[in-house]
């Protein structure tokens, strides 16, 4: 991952999905996000959060402050994978914009 934020990972209550918790607080902009896009499928989308299928099956709910929800995952390691995955996306934008600016 070429980011330097850290995701903590913890089971969910129903003990079917894996929690992933930035370390440190984000702000997403999920329009850009939804754009860039490769191995996800867009499932639901609002300027709020973003509910993605992974190609390998694993869904993702992203909310804009980085927390995320992974569900359908065979599993604990592809879960914290498939966050790893989102998170690297959003790292890759976030450099695009310093970038630019």
């Amino acid at each position: 991952m070429n980011s330097d934020v850290q995701l903590f990972f913890k089971l969910c209550t129903d003990h079917l999905s894996i929690e992933a918790i930035p370390k440190v607080k984000l702000s997403i902009d999920l329009t850009k996000l939804k754009e860039g896009l490769d191995d996800f499928d867009v499932m639901i989308w609002t300027p709020h959060f973003m509910m993605m299928r992974r190609v390998s099956g694993e869904e993702v709910t992203l909310r804009r402050d980085g927390r995320m929800i992974v569900r359908n995952s065979e599993s604990q390691e592809a879960a914290e994978a498939a966050a790893v995955r989102v998170l690297s996306l959003v790292s890759s934008i976030r450099a695009e914009e310093r970038e630019r600016s």
